[in-house]
């Protein structure tokens, strides 16, 4: 089942689904996904994400990522990256976008 919005992660967390927003990993967060991120990727310094999934958009790293999955977009900041063998990074410039809002009735 897909996730709908922005997911925060700020200590352990495991996906298999789709997010439907971007994901953001905080300082001591730790994400493993082999899920869909659709609205992109930000790990934030002290947040670490292991990818094996799809990314849609650009990751912005500023933590620690290893990569063995499939990025649309670019990958962006400072953090410390491992690519894996199978890791395909497009380069394209896909800024990150944020799940749009839903109309309150």
């Amino acid at each position: 089942m897909a996730h709908v919005g922005d997911l925060v992660v700020t200590s352990g967390v495991v996906n298999a689904n789709d997010i439907l927003g971007v994901t953001y990993v905080k300082k001591g967060g730790k994400l493993v996904s082999s899920g869909k991120l659709t609205g992109g990727l930000v790990i934030d310094e002290g947040g670490n994400a292991v990818i094996s999934g799809e990314v849609d958009r650009n990751i912005v790293n500023n933590g620690n990522l290893v990569l063995s999955g499939r990025v649309a977009g670019k990958i962006l900041g400072s953090g410390k990256l491992v690519l894996g063998s199978k890791a395909h990074v497009s380069n394209q410039d896909l800024p990150i976008e944020p799940a749009p809002s839903t109309p309150v009735a």
